[in-house]
């Protein structure tokens, strides 16, 4: 491959469009530009990028992804190194150092401005209101953070209330109270430390908890209405009280929910939305469950998969998990309406890391394999600088999880979060205990990552990021009551595309169409459903990004309508329960559109 001239090898999908080759440089861009020099041994390190991400073979088909992009040219690597030893051997602290010197030129500085900008790395920026303090409990900031198909967020706060929040309102009235509050309702308690999930309607649907330890009254389910703003009880309770539960909409039947442990005990509940009651399993409830908050995930059968993630008990920090047996990971097949069967796949060994306090993320794609699970991180410092990712398409007892492999920036990260994009890739940020700390990117497609823009506050225990409408995410929490915004690199990559009309309904299976102003139509490559997330301890059973499949009478001549077809709800690969998505148009640049929210029927 040759080298260039000057600077990066272009490509469009990294450029940073939104920026003049002559404007000042913001201080992230300016900190990885000096990084990246400064760092560097021997001219040879400024000619290959190193971190640039490329499959396992280059656009050529020749070049290792180990070797790096070409980057700078070698004459103009030699004298940046030599300049720099000479004259700062410390490491340069401002780029007009080396460019009052006459040692790179504009075109090179346009080179480093692209590949460190925003288009790459994508950018935080602190949203200008803090999260009011108005309850009891210990800590300041939030636990729980759920998207609501109104675009307002629902947090469930570290002081035990529970706060509207619009992320598209930086005045003072960002921030609202529900009309009511669970804990102030007869027999009510704090929804702090319960779990939730969306229901068929687009009520949120949350169980247990109780406040900070375990609570004999925290044994109902409270729904919240986006509407009316407003909780409510359900009708019956949960076969018993639980703290750190896990729930998980089901897609056999809609409006049913699989509720598991929250008190270091199996003891499976099934809600009925058209009952308002909980009914504990007849069989099959076999599991123990010593962990908390297990992770779990809905499979093309229709049955529930166990990750491996889950807490070992409450708190910051941790350490190995003391029991062996909760390693294990495990598929519940439903046999009946509310009975089923818990199956081992291939045993875990020693060598497997605890995943104690790491996160789970599901990936669907068209390509095979259909459905993975992605799992990183963890409690346990020896082994939590990996992920791993299994092929949940079609589990037998011999299913087995693929090697550990380790992350290439070797950060070990503990109560990590990983947030699905509408292009589907995995945002990863926070469990790192230092301010600036770095997050990372993982492409399923590839599984290459690439580093992001570090993120400014410590995030750990408490701590919770969700995708919002506008395709950026939020990360609050962890005794903080500040709310960072993530821009992915994706919107600094040009235009976005529009979409100017959908329906606000859909039927499964059902074809429809979208429109899209010129000239946004042409670029639009693919649309996605995104299910909104419900997170809480790096625990989100709801969040997954569903590929639309264009209509057979789709005419790329007529590019303003796009003719699609909603996912059928019986498909092995759908996974798309009934309810409320976030519905995103895709350009050729990865440029997502603002989402649209859309009724799944």
């Amino acid at each position: 491959m040759s080298t260039p001239e000057v600077g990066l090898r272009r490509n469009e999908k990294g450029r940073n469009d939104g920026e003049r080759p002559d404007a000042p440089l913001d201080a992230a861009t300016h900190r990885r530009i000096l990084g990246f020099i400064n760092s560097a041994m021997r001219p040879e390190d400024l000619v290959r990028d190193t971190e640039t991400p490329v499959s396992d073979e280059d656009e050529d088909g020749k070049e290792p992804r180990s070797q790096g992009r070409s980057f700078l040219a070698s004459d103009m690597a030699q004298k940046i190194i030599d300049f720099r030893d000479r004259e700062f051997p410390l490491g340069l602290g401002n780029m007009n150092e080396i460019m009052n010197a006459g040692i790179v030129d504009s075109p090179v500085m346009d080179a480093l401005r692209n590949r460190f900008g925003r288009g790459f790395y994508g950018e935080w920026k602190a949203f200008p209101r803090r999260i009011p303090r108005r309850g009891p409990g210990g800590y300041d900031g939030i636990v729980h953070a759920a998207m609501l198909r109104t675009g307002k967020v629902l947090f469930i706060t570290a002081d035990e209330t529970t706060l509207l929040w619009n992320p598209e309102d930086s005045s003072p009235s960002t921030f609202e109270n529900p009309a009511n509050q669970p804990h102030e309702m007869p027999g009510g308690y704090s929804q702090l430390c319960g779990h939730h999930v969306f229901l068929s309607d687009g009520r949120l649907l949350s169980v247990g908890g109780g406040g900070y330890g375990h609570n004999p009254l925290a044994r109902w389910g409270y729904t919240f209405d986006p509407d009316e703003r407003s909780w409510s009880r359900t009708a019956g309770p949960m076969s018993e009280s639980r703290w750190y539960p896990t729930a998980v909409t089901l897609g056999t039947e809609p409006g049913r929910v699989l509720v598991v442990c929250g008190h270091g005990h199996g003891q499976m509940d099934i809600y009925d939305e058209a009952t308002d009651t909980f009914t504990p399993l007849s069989s099959g409830d076999t599991k123990p469950f010593p962990y908390l908050y297990p992770g779990m995930h809905l499979l093309p059968s229709h049955g529930i998969f166990y990750t491996r993630t889950g807490w070992g008990s409450a708190g910051a920090g941790g350490g190995p998990h003391t029991h062996a047996s909760d390693d294990q990971s495990s598929y519940f097949t439903f046999t009946g309406t509310d009975s089923g069967v818990w199956t081992d796949i291939a045993p875990s060994n020693p060598a497997m890391p605890d995943r104690t306090k790491g996160m789970s993320v599901l990936l669907l794609s068209k390509r095979s394999p259909h459905v993975r699970i992605l799992v990183l991180g963890g409690a346990d410092n020896s082994t939590n600088h990996t992920y791993e990712t299994i092929d949940v398409t079609a589990l037998s007892p011999a299913t087995a999880w693929d090697p550990p492999r380790a992350y290439p920036d070797g950060q070990h990260r503990s109560l990590p979060s990983g947030v699905l994009l509408p292009d589907g890739n995995v945002f990863v940020c926070g469990g790192i205990q230092q301010p600036n700390s770095p997050c990372a990117m993982f492409d399923p497609e590839t599984d290459s990552w690439s580093p992001m823009a570090a993120l400014p506050s410590i995030r750990d225990y408490h701590s919770a990021a969700l995708l919002l409408p506008s395709g950026k995410v939020m990360m609050a929490g962890w005794n903080n009551t500040a709310i960072e915004i993530y821009s992915p690199p994706y919107l600094f990559r040009g235009p976005r595309p529009v979409i100017s009309s959908a329906p606000k309904l859909v039927h499964h299976g059902q074809e429809f169409v979208v429109e899209t102003p010129p000239p946004h139509g042409k670029s639009i490559v693919k649309v996605v459903l995104v299910r909104p997330m419900a997170v809480t301890h790096q625990t989100d059973s709801e969040q997954k990004v569903i590929e639309l499949d264009w209509a057979p009478n789709h005419d790329h001549a007529h590019p303003k309508k796009l003719r699609l077809r909603a996912p059928h709800g019986g498909h092995p690969h759908s996974l798309a329960q009934r309810g409320y998505y976030m519905m995103f148009a895709i350009n050729d640049k990865g440029v997502p559109s603002v989402a649209k929210w859309i009724y799944l029927q």
